[in-house]
């Protein structure tokens, strides 16, 4: 049986926010891995900032969903609060934002990938061998 009475509720634990936004985060990075291998390529003759800084901001925004599983389960457990499940419920609410936005981010950095790789070029225009843009597959982008 449950060692849940009737009027009491489960309640969310730090380790839950731990491991939800491990998870998230951990998915994240495993979709990012994976489209290096089996995602979409964009052949691009010229290096671009724009598209370097929109890979940055997307694996920072990764790491972000980390932290705040990591910032929720440790802040959650020092207050040791019944009150502290709001928070709890923020920071997960948190990190599914950060994975989301960070697909949303790649998306972007997969449109630009193509607008650029759809310029014509021939690798004696190229000032170095051309640079191949793996698009992520945006599991987290609905």
């Amino acid at each position: 049986m449950s060692d849940i009475k009737a009027d009491q509720h489960a309640a969310v634990q730090p380790w839950h926010a731990m491991a939800f936004g491990s998870a998230l985060g951990l998915v994240a990075l495993f979709e990012r891995v994976q489209g290096f291998r089996s995602g979409r390529q964009y052949v691009l003759c010229h290096e671009s900032p724009d598209l370097n800084h929109l890979t940055l901001v997307a694996l920072a925004l990764v790491a972000g969903a980390f932290l705040a599983a990591v910032v929720g389960a440790a802040t959650a457990t020092m207050r040791s609060k019944p009150s502290s499940l709001p928070f709890l419920i923020a920071c997960m609410v948190a990190a599914l934002a950060l994975v989301v936005a960070a697909d949303k981010v790649d998306a972007g950095g997969e449109r630009l990938a193509a607008t650029m790789a759809a310029e014509p070029f021939s690798e004696r225009t190229c000032d170095y061998a051309p640079q191949v843009y793996s698009a992520t597959p945006g599991w987290f982008s609905w």
